[in-house]
């Protein structure tokens, strides 16, 4: 059962929680040892590839202290064979041909055994050498863990927390090094931990892990500079990436992966990230209609959802509450709003709430709220009548009712008054109600 196999396997927010995110081993840049890896497991077949194993890393990358155990052996010699006596047990002797199958070089960088072999129970064994380990169960056979990638293993848990490896040491297309695990849970859970000398090495948890891959991997959103990380609010887990001007996958409450990129990034993490106003993803990056601008849904707090918006022109912003609803009833950056040009802001009178907007072929936009009047529109030749008054601290207010048809043009209803536009001649006017 390889990998591959096993990438659609989800997992809940839940089951990330028993992460535990230790402090990695610092790793010097080296390139991987000259010689291929050699014996019966040279190659891993899966539905859609057949992976030829590359080199492995240089034992030099791992700088923490090797773990301890009895004095290396001087002959290098594998694990003892079985007692002729004794019953054969499955998996005798598979760690011992991996070894002596590999070539010496490898063999020296791998160094000595540090100790017998582990027969944790008939579906598990390890060895521990000098700089690697060896894994071996009946679904994956022998694969080995090496140089910084093995630190990482070892730091978060080993076996025990990320499961067991179903390939050796590989390289991806961006020149990252990396080695697939699947977890000993009971839920098949797919991981992966990659190297690069400027990241370190991280774990790639299942969905994150997918959804990474999905999106192109290390050379379209950069590498792991997280482990897959649980939420404060245990509730969903993350992953950073190495990409530039930023990237991040985030797992929601819902138990779907979402990717949040750059600027609109940016304005998340102002805002507080999930536990802010802005709650968790909903959507990836969505480019606009107009092929220039992107935006991004978020859950908001439970009762109105979010989102933020962004052009070259206007920057990153947010929306959310009451006004989103309206901007959405207007389609939003696509519709006749436009862009956000303003997050959501308090009124200076302290009583409501708005949000300015690019606008479109009839001028600039905003939505003004507060508890009595609600959501209400308001653009073009109308606002800037009202702006002109001095906004809601004019003798009209708040807008009650948005801009709709009247005989002679268009009218906008305010709290104690009226701004129409005519159609004959643009003339625009105010007047109190009467």
């Amino acid at each position: 059962m390889t990998v591959t196999e096993l990438a659609g396997a989800a997992v809940s927010a839940a089951a990330l929680c028993v992460l535990t995110v230790l402090p990695g081993a610092a790793h010097a840049e080296a390139q991987p040892i000259s010689g291929l890896l050699g014996g019966p497991s040279t190659t891993q077949t899966s539905a859609e590839r057949t992976i030829e194993l590359p080199l492995l890393g240089d034992p030099t990358e791992r700088t923490g202290p090797p773990p301890t155990g009895p004095a290396p052996s001087t002959s290098g010699t594998p694990a003892t064979a079985p007692v002729h006596d004794e019953p054969t047990r499955p998996g005798d002797g598979e760690i011992g041909a991996r070894y002596s199958a590999l070539p010496r070089a490898v063999k020296d960088a791998i160094g000595n055994p540090l100790g017998d072999e582990e027969v944790e129970h008939d579906s598990l064994r390890w060895r521990e050498y000098e700089h690697a380990r060896f894994y071996w169960t009946p679904d994956t056979g022998v694969h080995i863990v090496f140089g910084g990638i093995l630190d990482r293993f070892v730091a978060l848990g080993a076996h025990d927390v990320v499961g067991v490896p179903t390939t050796d040491e590989l390289t991806d297309d961006a020149g990252a090094r990396y080695t697939e695990f699947v977890s000993l849970d009971g839920k098949e859970t797919a991981s992966a931990i990659y190297f690069t000398s400027a990241t370190g090495a991280h774990l790639l948890r299942a969905p994150i892990l997918e959804k990474w891959t999905e999106n192109g991997g290390g050379a379209a959103l950069g590498h792991p500079t997280t482990d897959t990380t649980t939420t404060p609010d245990e509730l969903g887990a993350y992953n950073h990436f190495s990409r530039p001007g930023g990237a991040s996958i985030y797992l929601t409450r819902d138990n779907e992966a979402h990717v949040v990129l750059g600027a609109i990034r940016d304005k998340w993490a102002e805002s507080g990230w999930e536990a802010g106003p802005l709650g968790y993803p909903t959507t990836d990056e969505i480019t606009a209609a107009d092929g220039r601008g992107k935006y991004a849904r978020f859950d908001g707090d439970g009762e109105f959802a979010a989102g933020i918006a962004w052009s070259p022109q206007t920057g990153a912003h947010s929306v959310r509450g009451a006004i989103i609803d309206k901007y959405l009833q207007f389609s939003g950056p696509n519709g006749l709003l436009g862009y956000p040009t303003t997050d959501e802001l308090t009124a200076p009178d302290g009583r409501g709430k708005y949000a300015h907007f690019a606008g479109g072929d009839t001028g600039a936009a905003s939505i003004y709220w507060s508890p009595q009047t609600g959501a209400v529109e308001v653009y073009g030749g109308i606002r800037a009548r009202w702006s002109a008054l001095g906004w809601e601290r004019s003798y009209l207010g708040y807008p009650v009712r948005g801009e709709h048809d009247v005989p002679w043009g268009r009218s906008t209803e305010f709290e104690l008054g009226y701004v129409d536009w005519h159609r004959d001649g643009g003339r625009v006017a105010d007047f109190p109600k009467r």
